[in-house]
């Protein structure tokens, strides 16, 4: 019994003093020269744990910095390519629109191309039959032959062929204009249709990449939410610890001494919390970050 009694009580000794202060006085609260120099080695090993803390902070906050000036760069790429792809929605129907212009013009020249040669395969035929029924008539009739001749009709015919033709060259170069002007139609077409296709690929990478980058920025902005409050309460732990020991050092009366003693030891168990609190910390951010984001901080 005496002895685990003992053992309690050199353990809430311990626990009273905290790591590195076995030299305070142990009959009251005034702490002796040694032990205040054994808590500022506390605090200093405190201030480096801190220091650490906070650079993984400011690490994590210039992720997150990077990652908003990406997703707001990406923003302004996708807007940009939003606005060119419906210039080239425009252009694409302007480009159909002039293609079909050719193609109506195409089919006119066709139809009437078609009909000119119709009509002038019926004329050199009548033509030919209107000589040949002259030419008969003549061999019948002999000395009367010229009763048979028609040269008045056969010459209208003739000019009629001759106008068809003259109608005919115009018509030919108008269809193959027509057809030129869809292949060119076709290929400008084309062109925007490729250009187009390019400009919705190009969007839609920029939207996943915006996205992306946004779920990062929301992991990172959950950790700094779990790292940056416990770094801003430790860092006026320290300088709360700082101060007190400070005081222990100038204070000269025993009460003045015994109670910044306690204050001394009360905060020290606190920053021995602190210490073992920042690996829990770190697990939590952990949870919330990929591995590429947290391993950046950890190098």
């Amino acid at each position: 019994m005496r002895q685990s009694f003992g053992a309690a009580l050199a353990a809430t000794c311990v626990l009273l003093l905290g790591l590195g202060s076995a030299n305070a006085a142990s009959s009251d609260d005034i702490l002796t020269p040694a032990a205040i120099a054994a808590f500022e080695q506390k605090l200093e090993v405190a201030r480096v744990t801190q220091a650490d803390i906070a650079g993984r902070v400011t690490c994590f906050e210039q992720q997150d910095a990077a990652m908003v000036a990406e997703r707001d760069a990406d923003q302004l790429r996708l807007g940009q390519l939003v606005a060119h792809k419906r210039e080239l929605e425009g252009l694409l129907v302007q480009r159909r629109a002039e293609y079909d212009g050719f193609l109506r013009e195409y089919n006119d020249a066709s139809g009437r191309l078609a009909q000119l040669r119709s009509d002038l395969d019926k004329l050199k035929s009548y033509k030919a039959a209107k000589e040949e029924a002259v030419r008969r008539c003549k061999d019948s009739w002999t000395i009367l032959g010229f009763l048979c001749d028609l040269a008045v009709e056969i010459a209208q015919l003739t000019g009629q062929i001759e106008n068809n033709d003259h109608l005919i060259g115009p018509t030919e170069k108008r269809l193959n204009d027509a057809v030129a002007g869809m292949q060119t139609a076709v290929t400008r077409y084309d062109e925007s249709q490729t250009l187009l296709t390019a400009a919705e690929r190009d969007a839609k990478q920029t939207s996943d990449q915006i996205e992306a980058t946004e779920a990062s920025i929301v992991r990172l902005q959950a950790a700094l939410a779990i790292l940056r409050p416990e770094v801003l309460r430790n860092m006026q732990l320290l300088n709360e610890f700082d101060g007190a020991l400070g005081e222990a050092r100038r204070v000269d009366t025993a009460d003045g001494r015994a109670r910044t003693g306690r204050l001394v030891r009360v905060l020290a168990a606190r920053v021995d919390g602190v210490q073992g609190k920042s690996s829990a910390l770190y697990d939590q951010a952990r949870t919330v970050l990929t591995p590429q984001q947290f391993t950046a901080c950890f190098q």
